[in-house]
């Protein structure tokens, strides 16, 4: 698909602090964003997070992600690539690739709006978790301005979301801007 980018690397570690340092030093910016998500019992799910945006050129976004996540022990990794993300130029493109791979027979693992964007996630042939996603917000500052709210930070999970609702909302004649917000 043109106009597809990559958009994120998400890390998993159990050495959160040390991890953002080395970040912090190799890109030679502070932690831009910091949270602590709700608890969970799901091991995929961090306690704390951290991104470093590095590039921003609307609609496409470039950022490091660390989650801490909890220590598995043997076998699964606890450390590594959590997921990586690819953005797509606009929401109809994000739809339009939706419906390419439900041709081909790969339907989304989740689908939300994490308020930045909205997400639909797969998994690849080998199980590798990719993020497709669109930009919901049309400058940076608002999507640093909706970050920095109690809202995204005790959420950044956001609400799911049904692809299929929103192509029906489309072929209707509804904008997708607005139907990604509805819940």
């Amino acid at each position: 698909m043109s106009g597809i980018r990559l958009s994120e690397v998400v890390l998993r570690t159990t050495g959160y602090d040390r991890l953002c340092d080395f970040y912090s030093m190799l890109l030679g910016q502070p932690r831009s964003v910091e949270m602590t998500p709700p608890p969970s019992d799901d091991p995929d799910e961090p306690s704390r997070i951290c991104f470093f945006n590095f590039y921003f050129d609307h609609p496409y976004t470039e950022r490091i992600a660390v989650f801490e996540c909890p220590d598995l022990g043997p076998g699964r990794s606890s450390r590594g690539l959590h997921h990586f993300q690819l953005r797509t130029p606009t929401a109809d493109a994000l739809l339009d690739l939706y419906r390419t791979l439900k041709a081909a027979g790969f339907l989304p693992v989740e689908a939300s709006n994490h308020g930045p964007g909205t997400s639909f996630y797969y998994l690849d042939p080998d199980g590798n978790r990719v993020e497709l996603s669109s930009l919901n917000f049309s400058s940076q500052q608002e999507m640093q301005d909706f970050m920095a709210t109690e809202e995204f930070r005790s959420n950044p999970g956001g609400f799911p979301l049904d692809p299929e609702r929103l192509i029906e909302g489309r072929e209707a004649g509804r904008d997708l801007s607005a139907l990604v917000w509805e819940r």
